[in-house]
Protein backbone atom coordinates (compact mmCIF):
# COMPACT_ATOMS: atom_id res chain seq x y z
CA UNK A 1 0.00 0.00 0.00
CA UNK A 2 2.80 2.40 0.93
CA UNK A 3 4.62 1.55 -2.30
CA UNK A 4 1.57 2.28 -4.41
CA UNK A 5 1.04 5.65 -2.69
CA UNK A 6 4.73 6.54 -3.11
CA UNK A 7 4.76 5.52 -6.79
CA UNK A 8 1.53 7.45 -7.42
CA UNK A 9 2.97 10.60 -5.83
CA UNK A 10 6.18 10.25 -7.83
CA UNK A 11 4.28 9.78 -11.11
CA UNK A 12 2.16 12.84 -10.35
CA UNK A 13 5.24 15.01 -9.71
CA UNK A 14 6.93 13.93 -12.95
CA UNK A 15 4.00 13.63 -15.35
CA UNK A 16 1.82 16.55 -14.30
CA UNK A 17 3.03 20.11 -14.78
CA UNK A 18 2.93 22.37 -11.74
CA UNK A 19 0.53 24.68 -13.62
CA UNK A 20 -0.63 25.24 -17.18
CA UNK A 21 2.25 27.30 -18.55
CA UNK A 22 2.41 28.71 -22.08
CA UNK A 23 4.40 26.44 -24.46
CA UNK A 24 7.08 28.94 -25.60
CA UNK A 25 9.71 30.92 -23.72
CA UNK A 26 12.56 33.36 -24.13
CA UNK A 27 15.39 33.56 -21.59
CA UNK A 28 18.37 35.80 -20.89
CA UNK A 29 21.32 33.92 -19.35
CA UNK A 30 24.24 35.82 -17.80
CA UNK A 31 27.25 34.40 -16.00
CA UNK A 32 30.77 33.08 -16.40
CA UNK A 33 32.89 31.01 -18.78
CA UNK A 34 35.47 28.88 -16.95
CA UNK A 35 38.06 27.38 -19.36
CA UNK A 36 38.88 23.77 -18.40
CA UNK A 37 41.23 22.27 -20.97
CA UNK A 38 45.04 22.27 -20.60
CA UNK A 39 45.22 24.36 -23.81
CA UNK A 40 43.54 27.17 -21.83
CA UNK A 41 45.56 26.83 -18.58
CA UNK A 42 46.69 30.47 -18.48
CA UNK A 43 43.26 31.87 -19.40
CA UNK A 44 41.05 33.49 -16.77
CA UNK A 45 37.37 33.10 -16.01
CA UNK A 46 35.48 35.33 -18.42
CA UNK A 47 32.02 36.68 -19.19
CA UNK A 48 29.29 34.47 -20.66
CA UNK A 49 25.93 35.67 -22.03
CA UNK A 50 23.21 33.92 -23.98
CA UNK A 51 19.69 34.51 -25.32
CA UNK A 52 17.51 31.43 -25.74
CA UNK A 53 14.19 30.75 -27.44
CA UNK A 54 12.46 27.52 -26.45
CA UNK A 55 9.35 25.43 -26.98
CA UNK A 56 7.79 22.77 -24.73
CA UNK A 57 6.46 19.81 -26.74
CA UNK A 58 4.96 18.46 -23.51
CA UNK A 59 5.68 19.07 -19.81
CA UNK A 60 8.74 16.79 -19.96
CA UNK A 61 10.42 17.66 -23.29
CA UNK A 62 11.51 21.01 -24.67
CA UNK A 63 13.76 22.23 -27.47
CA UNK A 64 15.89 25.36 -27.17
CA UNK A 65 17.65 27.47 -29.80
CA UNK A 66 20.23 29.91 -28.45
CA UNK A 67 22.89 32.37 -29.45
CA UNK A 68 25.51 33.80 -27.18
CA UNK A 69 28.87 35.35 -26.47
CA UNK A 70 31.71 34.40 -24.16
CA UNK A 71 35.26 35.60 -23.77
CA UNK A 72 38.47 34.85 -21.85
CA UNK A 73 41.93 36.42 -21.66
CA UNK A 74 45.28 35.11 -20.47
CA UNK A 75 49.00 35.91 -20.19
CA UNK A 76 52.04 33.63 -20.10
CA UNK A 77 55.75 34.34 -20.61
CA UNK A 78 55.31 37.69 -22.37
CA UNK A 79 52.51 36.46 -24.64
CA UNK A 80 48.93 37.59 -24.11
CA UNK A 81 45.91 35.98 -25.68
CA UNK A 82 42.20 36.54 -25.98
CA UNK A 83 39.51 34.16 -27.22
CA UNK A 84 36.03 35.41 -28.12
CA UNK A 85 33.30 32.93 -29.05
CA UNK A 86 29.77 33.30 -30.44
CA UNK A 87 27.97 29.95 -30.11
CA UNK A 88 24.79 29.18 -32.05
CA UNK A 89 23.22 26.11 -30.44
CA UNK A 90 20.26 23.74 -30.53
CA UNK A 91 19.47 21.67 -27.41
CA UNK A 92 16.94 19.10 -26.28
CA UNK A 93 15.81 19.40 -22.66
CA UNK A 94 14.42 16.65 -20.46
CA UNK A 95 12.22 18.42 -17.88
CA UNK A 96 11.02 17.28 -14.45
CA UNK A 97 8.34 19.73 -13.26
CA UNK A 98 7.70 20.27 -9.56
CA UNK A 99 5.39 22.59 -7.66
CA UNK A 100 6.86 26.05 -8.28
CA UNK A 101 9.34 25.19 -11.04
CA UNK A 102 11.29 22.54 -12.90
CA UNK A 103 14.60 20.70 -13.00
CA UNK A 104 16.10 19.88 -16.38
CA UNK A 105 18.98 18.26 -18.17
CA UNK A 106 20.03 19.25 -21.67
CA UNK A 107 22.10 17.89 -24.51
CA UNK A 108 22.91 19.75 -27.71
CA UNK A 109 25.41 21.13 -30.09
CA UNK A 110 26.04 23.72 -32.71
CA UNK A 111 28.49 26.16 -34.18
CA UNK A 112 31.18 27.89 -32.16
CA UNK A 113 32.34 30.97 -34.10
CA UNK A 114 35.71 31.67 -32.51
CA UNK A 115 38.16 34.56 -32.80
CA UNK A 116 41.68 34.46 -31.37
CA UNK A 117 43.98 37.41 -30.73
CA UNK A 118 47.60 36.81 -29.68
CA UNK A 119 50.07 39.60 -28.80
CA UNK A 120 53.82 39.29 -28.23
CA UNK A 121 56.85 41.58 -28.70
CA UNK A 122 54.61 44.43 -29.85
CA UNK A 123 53.00 42.33 -32.62
CA UNK A 124 49.37 41.26 -32.68
CA UNK A 125 47.99 38.32 -34.65
CA UNK A 126 44.31 37.51 -35.14
CA UNK A 127 42.58 34.51 -36.63
CA UNK A 128 39.11 32.99 -36.56
CA UNK A 129 37.54 29.60 -37.04
CA UNK A 130 34.05 28.11 -36.90
CA UNK A 131 33.71 24.57 -35.57
CA UNK A 132 30.97 22.21 -34.46
CA UNK A 133 30.83 21.46 -30.73
CA UNK A 134 28.72 19.62 -28.18
CA UNK A 135 27.29 20.49 -24.76
CA UNK A 136 25.69 18.81 -21.73
CA UNK A 137 24.02 20.67 -18.90
CA UNK A 138 21.67 20.77 -15.94
CA UNK A 139 19.54 23.51 -14.49
CA UNK A 140 16.51 24.58 -12.53
CA UNK A 141 13.86 27.24 -13.09
CA UNK A 142 11.72 28.71 -10.33
CA UNK A 143 8.38 30.30 -11.24
CA UNK A 144 7.72 33.86 -10.13
CA UNK A 145 4.40 33.84 -12.00
CA UNK A 146 2.69 31.71 -14.64
CA UNK A 147 4.80 33.37 -17.35
CA UNK A 148 7.99 34.57 -15.54
CA UNK A 149 10.81 32.45 -14.10
CA UNK A 150 14.30 32.74 -12.62
CA UNK A 151 16.85 29.97 -13.02
CA UNK A 152 20.36 28.62 -12.63
CA UNK A 153 22.17 26.60 -15.28
CA UNK A 154 25.50 24.86 -15.66
CA UNK A 155 26.81 23.46 -18.96
CA UNK A 156 30.02 21.80 -20.09
CA UNK A 157 30.92 22.13 -23.76
CA UNK A 158 33.54 20.64 -26.09
CA UNK A 159 34.88 22.58 -29.10
CA UNK A 160 38.27 22.56 -30.84
CA UNK A 161 38.87 25.46 -33.25
CA UNK A 162 42.20 26.02 -35.07
CA UNK A 163 44.39 29.11 -34.96
CA UNK A 164 47.00 30.01 -37.55
CA UNK A 165 49.94 32.23 -36.54
CA UNK A 166 52.75 32.94 -39.00
CA UNK A 167 51.63 30.02 -41.17
CA UNK A 168 51.64 27.59 -38.22
CA UNK A 169 48.28 25.91 -37.55
CA UNK A 170 47.37 24.89 -34.01
CA UNK A 171 44.21 23.19 -32.69
CA UNK A 172 43.02 24.70 -29.39
CA UNK A 173 40.54 22.99 -27.06
CA UNK A 174 38.40 25.79 -25.65
CA UNK A 175 36.33 23.30 -23.62
CA UNK A 176 34.82 24.72 -20.48
CA UNK A 177 32.03 25.33 -18.05
CA UNK A 178 29.34 27.94 -18.61
CA UNK A 179 27.51 28.89 -15.40
CA UNK A 180 24.59 31.32 -15.62
CA UNK A 181 21.74 32.92 -13.72
CA UNK A 182 18.68 33.18 -15.95
CA UNK A 183 15.50 35.17 -16.25
CA UNK A 184 12.78 34.08 -18.63
CA UNK A 185 9.33 34.87 -19.98
CA UNK A 186 6.82 32.26 -21.21
CA UNK A 187 4.36 33.10 -23.98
Amino acid sequence: MKRIALLSALMLMIAVPSFAAPPNYVALKLGAYLPQDDDMDEFDTGFNGEVALGHYFNPNIAMEFSGGYFKSEGDAEGVSGEVTVNPILLSIKGVAPFAGGEFYGLVGGGLYITEFEVSALGLTFTDDDTVFGFQLGIGANFNLANNVFLGLEGKYFWAKPSISILGESLDVNIDGIQATANIGFRF
